[in-house]
């Protein structure tokens, strides 16, 4: 996706500013509460629950970022998802990678199932960048 923004300030609003533009109510683990990158981690938190997504595994600022994915499930049912940020004029174009899909029990529900959220939730992020 193509975002109104440069790669460095895309990279921040991706990484400091996750919990403005996650939507939580529809794609959290609590439907609530808050989402950010804690250290080497992404973290969300409600109330006194807290779930930990993933885990970070590379952190390339203004370029890329990698992670682990597992909201809701343990670290053994992790993917891996990596974002890239790339100058394209005026813009960045923004580029989420989701694999791993043979970690899954049923591997076609799954990335069928995300094929379909991350444009959703990544619309929330091109907004932002958008308007800020």
């Amino acid at each position: 996706m193509l975002v109104t923004a440069s790669p460095e300030h895309a990279f921040a609003l991706f990484t400091e500013r996750i919990g403005d533009w996650w939507p939580l109510a529809r794609f959290g683990v609590f439907g609530d509460g808050t989402v950010a990158f804690e250290e080497r981690l992404i973290v969300e938190r409600s109330g006194d629950r807290e779930s930990v997504w993933g885990e970070v595994t590379s952190w390339e600022p203004p370029g890329a970022l990698g992670f682990t994915w597992h909201p809701g499930y343990g670290s053994g049912h992790a993917t891996d998802v990596r974002v890239t940020f790339e100058a394209a004029g005026e813009q960045t174009l923004v580029t989420l990678v989701h694999s791993g899909w043979e970690r899954m029990t049923d591997p076609q529900a799954a990335r069928r199932e995300y094929g379909n959220g991350w444009p959703a939730v990544l619309a929330g992020f091109a907004a932002l960048a958008m308007s800020s």
